[in-house]
């Protein structure tokens, strides 16, 4: 045991230091190989070429293991190439393998003092597989295998999965798919049916050396998934499942770490690989499997590639040696150079100086106009202060302003409501005033005519008492027949009067009604004349909007002055303004709902025509432009540029606005209406009663100021409705200018339809009205002529009366002569009755007259007492309401003012921030220029001290003394063919190239002593490993052969690359020298091969050993042989794990020792979920 513990021990060690990450694998996807270390691929190709290909296999690897053989290893023959100088010094005349039968006698003795007791194997803390896990892998659509730590028989029925679980862990552990013999590529190990495959495999990862085990942890779990599209990638875990890298080199550092050997073909033996080497190999083929399986391959192709690196190297030292001379040569010319330089060395310090000076005065003269900027910015800084200071005042003032305003117009509106009230009252008692002053002339008029009729009736009584009283005179002289007669014609005299009477007094009845009627008339058609011209008016207007609208399409500047394009113009060519004024404002507004334009252009007045700058100085140059061209009625605005915030300040969103009817294009103009008729909380409604339900009925709507809505009749008129402090109503009507044009922006057809549809309108209105002017006109008409026709017949009764009262005349003057009777008399004493009784009428009418007159006077001095009293009160509440007024118009204007020097103020600071923001972004891009120019001039100078400088100095006289001695030194610098930079960088490089020219001499001829040296000693050691290795497996193999009865020796031939077998199975045949390998039988043929891999393996260094179907061709003697023999080398190895694929049952008492683990695996198509 001491003796295999030191060859062991040498493999070992050369093993730990040469463990070799896989090559790149030709089933690989491109992002695995891309990953690989661009280093380790020169090594890598030499040494792929040839290992880990295995004799027989039906891949292209067949090629590369011939030329394997062929490579000046194989048999020697007359076609052999020369050995290589690397070849002449590895093998060393083979006089290395001269002491063969010492060498045997020594290993022999070892193994006789090796110890015979069994379970001497332990169990490793880390490096061996404890389960292998396959999912949609070849036919499994999940197999699953626990491992035990030792000793593994995984028995099954073909099919099951046996052989699968080998190419698992050669796949999952990153092994070519080539190399297990089952597919050429992994594509080809995806269950049919499914598009990808998982193989997982658990490594042990416990101990003093587990693998990073503060990030892994007891065990390492390793994934592979792999699809059919020919993808391929690497997942690997920590023992809780989280994924720490999903690189293939992390697997391959696990790999190498463990020295696990996948690719190693007697490290994992597969099925085809163990029947080609247990049964049917050919020497040569039997000896690669021996010399990879030992890794002497390995290291013979490590040696090799050292060995060409450095014939590569030392081909290089003669040119290394002609590059220094060169190089030597060079750095004597440059030093040459150098010499003739520095005679000048004077005027280059005096140039040297000139060139700092001349570069820090350009210093010194940008530090002071950054001084200068810095006292400009802590100005603007003090006016910024200052003006922000006035701003904070004014806004406090304006606060205060607008706190009095509301006040004094909440007392306005009382005081007018108050006004209003009295008004009412005024007028009541002007009514009431005149109503009896009105009676009162009636009353006058009236005594007038009674006491004229009392007059005359005064003057008829004492008439008619004349004429009885001549009458008695007249009866008492004379009597007759004549006067009967008389008295009749008299009578019928009188009655046909009395017609006549009755006739003019109706007559006059109906004229006078037909005046009254034809008054009324009049007023009621000059009326509707007058509506009726207003009307057309209106029409005729509407036409001219219309005119104007469809000529003015695509002119935004057909409202405004005239003058105003001229005025645009002289705005864009004035240079003065820091800010073009923003206007006119009318032209950044459009209206969204043409209906309103008018009431709208009439609320928001002059503002539409005006401008908004942004500083006072910009206001007057604008102004004076304006006065230039005679521009009235344009309004300057002072605004800035900080947008009103009105969140929280505007009605519900159910209301429109003046704000939402329009859309504005400048936040300065929207900010400016704001301020000036708080567009943002008055509210449009088009229907008055709904407008008078939302202001007057029910809760006050919140934040808004007060309403506009349509005039019910007059289609383009408004209405205004405001409720004051006090809760008051107030409704005020809002006339527009009809014959002016529209000065905001809109759709021009819409206001086109609109004004279309308002002209229909009122053409339709004065239709209405035309008709009802033209009946009235004929009703007129009418009555004028019914009353020419009442005058006519009132001049017919009036002659009729004339004729009848001339015949009463005639008749009574026919009576006088003729009759002098009592008839006459009593006639005469019944009218001085009828007059007196007339008379005593009269009198009382006049004294009821004169009585209600005196009534009628006292009733009319207390009213007008009353009148003028409450006109009193009435003229003390209108100069209440006139003085509010001036005080609102003057806290308005007051008001104004303080917003114009707010608005400046802000102005004024935006101004003051925009200079300090130029004047310290000048001075910033100042400090960095001087930074920069500074660390340039370090950077040319190659000096970080200051150099003084006069800052009076002019650079011109600096430049000219630089230029003089610049000349001076040109000439000498034209005679030496460069600058003095140039010489310098030339001696520099030169002195660089020929250092490096030296030391890469030094290296080339140093470092191939070392590699030599290196390369002698690990030859040397490599052939003490061949010679111990060699005969320590020809002593193990005569041992195992032993074990049997057998024997039988190993031929090893290094010199021809051979392995060859002698067996004598029988014991009887004690002079034969044995029989060919080809001369047995299977079962013999595979005991042997037995107990060749058993010697193999004594000399390797892997912890982990696979063995596929060992026992297939052997019988159950030499089965149960080689399974006891297989369990015993097992046993004596140390931390090995062991797993064995056999299609047969494992019997005897092998199953019930601890140390082997039995694992069944059953058809596939026996399986069931649970088993899964």
């Amino acid at each position: 045991m001491p003796s295999r513990t030191l060859v062991d021990g040498e493999a070992s060690a050369e093993s730990s230091r040469k463990r070799q990450r896989p090559a790149p694998q030709s089933d690989d996807s491109e992002e695995e190989t891309s990953t690989r270390s661009n280093a380790n691929q020169a090594k890598r190709a030499r040494v792929t070429t040839n290992r880990h290909a295995t004799p027989g296999d039906g891949d292209d690897d067949d090629d590369d293991d011939d030329a394997a053989l062929d490579d000046g290893r194989g048999p020697a023959s007359p076609d052999s190439p020369p050995k290589t100088q690397y070849e002449l010094m590895r093998d060393g005349n083979f006089e290395h393998l001269q002491h063969q039968d010492a060498d045997d006698q020594r290993a022999t003795q070892r193994l006789r003092f090796k110890p015979n007791r069994l379970g001497d194997n332990a169990v490793a803390d880390n490096g061996i597989l404890e389960s292998i896990t396959c999912v949609n892998f070849m036919c499994h659509t999940r197999l699953h295998c626990e491992l035990g730590p030792l000793l593994n028989f995984i028995v099954g029925e073909n099919g099951s999965g046996k052989s699968a679980i080998l190419t698992a862990i050669t796949l999952c552990l990153g092994g070519k798919a080539s190399s297990t013999n089952r597919g050429g590529s992994l594509k080809s190990f995806v269950k049919e049916g499914t598009e990808k495959a998982v193989l997982i495999v658990k490594i042990k990862n416990q101990g003093q050396d587990a693998y990073k085990h503060d990030v892994y942890g007891d065990s390492i779990i390793v994934e592979r998934h792999f699809s059919k599209s020919g993808g391929s990638s690497f997942k690997v875990k920590t023992a809780t499942g989280q994924t720490v890298s999903t690189k293939r080199q992390e697997v391959e550092e696990i790999v190498e770490y463990y020295a696990l050997q996948v690719d190693n073909p007697l490290n994992v033996l597969s099925q085809d690989n163990a029947r080609q080497f247990l049964n049917s190999s050919t020497k040569q083929q039997k000896y690669k499997f021996f010399i990879e399986g030992v890794q002497l391959q390995q290291l013979d192709n490590d040696y090799r590639l050292i060995a060409e690196n450095l014939e590569l190297i030392e081909a290089k030292v003669p040119d290394q040696e002609v590059r220094v001379k060169l190089a030597e040569e060079e750095l004597k010319q440059a030093k040459r150079y150098k010499d003739a330089m520095d005679g000048n060395r004077k005027l280059r310090a005096k140039l040297h100086q000139l060139r700092g000076q001349m570069c820090w005065l350009q210093v010194v003269q940008e530090e002071a106009k950054l001084t200068k900027l810095d006292v400009e910015i802590a100005e603007l800084t003090g006016k910024i202060a200052d003006a922000d200071r006035l701003a904070k005042e004014k806004g406090v003032e304006l606060e205060g302003f607008e706190d009095r305003i509301r006040d004094y117009q909440q007392r306005l509106e009382e005081a007018i409501q108050r006004k209003n009230d009295f008004e009412e009252q005024v007028n009541e008692k002007k009514q009431k005033a005149q109503a009896i002053k009105d009676e009162l002339s009636q009353i006058q008029a009236d005594e007038r005519a009674a006491h004229q009729s009392l007059r005359s009736a005064t003057t008829t009584v004492k008439d008619f008492e004349k004429r009885v009283a001549a009458e008695e005179r007249r009866l008492e002289e004379a009597t007759g027949e004549a006067v009967l007669s008389k008295n009749r014609e008299l009578e019928e005299a009188n009655e046909r009067v009395k017609e006549v009477e009755a006739k003019i007094l109706t007559a006059k009845d109906n004229e006078k009604d037909l005046l009254n009627k034809v008054d009324e008339a009049q007023k009621l058609l000059n009326a509707k004349g007058e509506e009726r011209t207003r009307k057309q008016n209106e029409i005729t207007a509407a036409e001219q909007q219309l005119r104007s609208s469809e000529r003015d399409q695509g002119s935004i500047y057909a409202g405004y002055d005239a003058r105003l394009p001229e005025l645009l113009a002289m705005i864009e060519r004035e240079t003065r303004f820091q800010n073009k004024p923003v206007g006119p404002l009318g032209a950044h507004i459009q209206l969204l709902k043409p209906q309103w334009s008018s009431i709208l252009e009439k609320q928001l007045g002059a503002s539409l025509s005006g401008f908004i700058v942004q500083s006072i100085a910009e206001q007057k140059l604008l102004q004076s432009m304006m006065n230039r061209l005679n521009i009235r009625n344009s309004p300057v605005f002072i605004g800035n540029r900080h947008r009103l915030n009105t969140e929280g300040k505007e009605p519900d969103p159910s209301f429109d606005t003046i704000l939402r009817a329009l859309k504005i294009d400048n936040d300065m103009v929207r900010d400016q209406l704001i301020i000036s008729h708080m567009i943002e909380q008055v509210i449009l409604i088009p229907q008055r009663t709904q407008a008078e339900d939302v202001m007057f009925h029910g809760p006050r709507p919140r934040n808004v100021k007060s309403c506009l809505s349509f005039h019910d009749k007059k289609r383009d008129e408004g209405l205004r409705l405001q409720v004051n402090g006090s809760g008051g109503f107030s409704t005020s009507p809002v006339i527009p200018d009809c014959n002016r044009r529209p000065r905001m922006k809109a759709d021009v057809g819409s206001r086109v339809a609109y004004q279309k549809e308002t002209l229909r309108h009122l053409e339709q209105e004065y239709s209405v009205l035309d008709r009802e002017y033209r009946r009235i006109q004929q009703e007129v008409q009418r009555i004028r002529s019914d009353l020419t026709k009442s005058q006519r017949d009132k001049k017919t009764f009036d002659n009729e009366l004339r004729h009848a009262r001339a015949q009463i005349d005639q008749v009574q003057a026919e009576l006088d002569e003729f009759e002098g009777g009592d008839s006459r008399l009593t006639g005469l004493k019944a009218e001085l009755a009828d007059a007196k009784e007339k008379e005593e009428a009269c009198g009382l009418q006049y004294g009821k007259l004169r009585n209600l007159k005196d009534e009628k006077n006292k009733a009319s001095s207390e009213a007008q007492a009353q009148l003028s009293e409450i006109k009193r009160e009435f003229e003390k509440y209108e100069k209440d309401v006139n003085k509010l007024q001036a005080k609102v118009t003057q806290l308005q204007d007051v008001r104004k003012i303080t917003l114009t020097e707010a608005n400046e103020a802000h102005a004024s600071i935006e101004l003051y921030n925009n200079e300090k923001q130029k004047a310290e972004k000048k001075r910033e891009k100042g400090t960095e220029e001087v930074a920069d120019f500074i660390k340039k001039i370090t950077d040319t100078l190659k000096s970080e001290e200051r150099v003084h400088v006069n800052p009076n100095t002019k650079f011109e006289e600096l430049e000219k003394q630089y230029q003089n001695i610049n000349n001076q030194l040109e000439k000498e610098r034209r005679k030496r063919g460069m600058s003095d930079q140039e010489v310098l960088a030339n001696l520099t490089r030169a002195k660089e190239n020929y250092d490096k020219a030296k030391r890469d001499l030094e290296n080339a001829k140093r470092l191939p002593t070392r590699l030599r040296r290196t390369l002698t000693i690990r030859l040397e050691k490599w052939r003490k490993f061949q010679r111990y290795i060699s005969s320590q497996s020809r002593a193990n193999f005569i041992y195992l052969l032993s074990e049997r009865g057998f024997r039988g020796k190993l031929l090893l031939d290094h010199e021809r690359k051979a392995l060859d077998l002698v067996v004598e199975p029988d014991k009887t045949e004690k002079r034969a020298a044995g029989r060919n390998t080809k001369t047995l039988s299977g079962g013999e043929k595979s005991f042997s091969s037995i107990c060749l891999l058993l010697s193999i393996w004594e000399a390797m260094g892997s912890p982990l050993r696979c063995l596929d179907e060992f026992d297939v061709f052997m019988d159950n003697v030499n089965r149960a042989i080689s399974t006891n023999m297989l369990i015993t080398a097992a046993r004596r190895s140390v931390n090995r794990q062991y797993i064995f694929i056999t299609p047969n049952a494992i019997e005897g008492r092998n199953t019930l020792d601890k140390d082997v683990k039995i694992i069944r695996l059953t058809d596939p198509r026996q399986r069931t979920l649970a088993d899964h």
